[in-house]
């Protein structure tokens, strides 16, 4: 990266992205931060961390409307014209029943023992999970534009690595660098969304009123806090946005913004490091809550809750949490949803919030093969 950074920002009017690595990290790479077990033949089926190395492509603002190309060596910008023209390839898409890794009394059992735990003192906090694995032929983007239109989020993206794709809507950053400051967005606390403007407004405020949802999401913001203090200046670490309700297509949350200033010398992949993963998608303590995760849970997350993104070359980075997405291979594709289990949590409750999680997922899934016929 350091290589890469004079040239490319040379020739690059963007502030954010120019040019750089563009990827995954799954959820698993947190070994290599982090002494988690691994328990069981829970075997990763992508692997840890998947980038590509850019170094000329096209940045497209879609709030200015404007876009850019950038490149380090060679303008190939005819090069990428002829791309552009050609690309309008076979994106038909099909796909087979789902099959979930957990019943609803599965689920439910595993909530119960989360809760066990928490009771003990081990943790204040577990995220569980449960998974889709779907068949599937063809092409997703055709999935992603569907996704597009049911559910656009702050973070929308498709990326194609060979016969693996990663394909989401995830509402909730992990963490930004531009220059020396840094934010995270922690999102925890949930409620439907419905078609009636009326009763979206009555369930964001019984949202707000709920004090397990509203304990669960100061708890996280500490530990956004926390994460951030490992690599900012001591004292600068703010939260300029604080409870405030946000909706999308099927289901409102409560979110924060965090912020800090980076210490002199940290690198985009310092921050990385210290805040992965998030803690809305594992638990607090995080470690603990990892070690039960890796108890409970019957499979390997892969890209779920871990983070899709980019390290600039200019040094920067932006990194969605890997949530709300579809993650495909070999003739699959796998979709997981979690819920933050708490002391008073209700099983039952639990398994309902992960459901309503896969909602949009599944709505574009249905309107991909449909708009085929």
């Amino acid at each position: 990266m350091a290589n890469l950074n004079s040239p490319v920002k040379e020739r690059t009017p963007g502030e954010r992205y120019a040019g750089g690595l563009v990827g995954y990290a799954c959820y698993d790479l947190v070994r290599s931060f982090e002494r988690i077990p691994r328990l069981g033949n829970k075997n990763n089926r992508f692997p840890d961390i998947e980038f590509g190395l850019f170094e000329d492509g096209i940045v497209f603002d879609h709030l200015s409307r404007n876009t850019h190309y950038f490149y380090r060596e060679e303008n190939r910008i005819e090069k990428v014209r002829e791309i552009l023209r050609d690309s309008a390839g076979n994106d038909q898409v099909s796909f087979g029943k789902p099959r979930s890794n957990a019943s609803q009394e599965d689920f439910c059992e595993r909530v119960e023992t989360a809760k066990n735990y928490i009771e003990s003192g081990d943790v204040f906090q577990v995220v569980l999970s449960k998974s889709y694995k779907i068949p599937f032929k063809g092409s997703l983007l055709r999935f992603y534009r569907a996704l597009r239109r049911i559910n656009p989020s702050p973070y929308m993206y498709y990326l194609k690595f060979g016969h693996r794709e990663i394909v989401g809507s995830s509402p909730e950053m992990l963490a930004r660098k531009i220059g020396r400051n840094a934010e995270s967005f922690p999102i925890a606390g949930t409620r439907p969304c419905t078609g009636d403007s009326a009763r979206n407004k009555a369930l964001a405020a019984e949202l707000l009123q709920d004090e397990k949802e509203r304990a669960e999401h100061v708890m996280l913001v500490d530990l956004a806090r926390n994460d951030l203090g490992r690599v900012c200046d001591y004292g600068t670490v703010k939260v300029p946005e604080f409870m405030r309700v946000q909706g999308y297509s099927h289901v409102q949350h409560i979110v924060s913004r965090v912020t800090g200033q980076l210490r002199k010398n940290a690198t985009s992949l310092d921050l990385f490091r210290a805040v992965f993963p998030a803690g809305t998608v594992s638990g607090a303590p995080k470690v603990r809550a990892m070690e039960i995760i890796e108890e409970l849970e019957t499979t390997a997350r892969g890209p779920y809750a871990g983070a899709v993104g980019y390290f600039s070359a200019n040094g920067n980075a932006d990194f969605a949490i890997t949530i709300r997405t579809l993650c495909a291979q070999d003739g699959y594709c796998y979709l997981q949803s979690g819920a933050g289990i708490v002391a008073d949590s209700v099983p039952d409750r639990e398994w309902i919030e992960s459901e309503r999680k896969t909602a949009a997922l599944f709505t574009a899934i249905n309107q991909a093969q449909e708009e085929q016929q």
